[in-house]
């Protein structure tokens, strides 16, 4: 099963690509960056998990010492927007065995129920924040001409449900199982 899924991220990966080519003068995301991983509820399902924490076993002791103290401490607070455990110093430790939901942070897409959703970090001077309307709470086609952007973004079905059932997962026989926040995995 971990070798189709791989061949699912693989194909995925060439996709997501794309999409980040296609946004990239909205785009600023960059190593060290990790406004997205500090505040989510990162959602997964038991197939991300088990690979995510393939990772997670090829760290070394320390490492994994400094993870488990996160989840540690993550579930003695509010977990329902909270930091990712395996963030540390600003980098994914676990980061080519990270879930979908992060492998897509930095586009627009929409979420689970079909309503757009912006990155967090257009409303701190990031992605998107050159056209995004903090007042009204989306992108401003008036920002957009104003400010003479080439294309006018678009958004991308990127949810979880979404990508978990594309035709390329049905053909491979992927079995994603229950989708949780990852912090009820840990």
């Amino acid at each position: 099963m971990i070798e189709k899924y791989e061949k699912f991220l693989e194909v995925l990966g060439d996709d997501l690509k794309k999409i980040f080519e296609y946004q990239q003068e909205y785009i600023f995301c960059k190593e060290g960056c990790a406004h997205c991983c500090k505040q989510g509820d990162f959602p997964l399902s038991e197939l991300e998990y088990k690979y995510l924490m393939l990772g997670y076993e090829k760290l070394n002791e320390e490492t994994k010492s400094i993870i488990q103290e996160n989840i540690k401490n993550t579930k003695k607070g509010n977990t329902d927007s909270y930091i990712c455990p395996f963030l540390i110093n600003n980098k994914c430790s676990v980061y080519n065995n990270r879930p979908i939901v992060c492998r897509a942070f930095g586009v627009l897409t929409e979420d689970a129920s079909g309503n757009p959703s912006y990155p967090l970090c257009a409303t701190m001077g990031l992605n998107f924040s050159q056209i995004y309307d903090k007042e009204k709470g989306h992108l401003s086609s008036e920002l957009y001409k104003k400010r003479g952007f080439k294309i006018f973004p678009k958004i991308f079905r990127l949810s979880n449900k979404v990508v978990m059932n594309i035709p390329l997962a049905k053909e491979l026989n992927l079995e994603f199982g229950e989708a949780k926040k990852m912090i009820d995995f840990l």
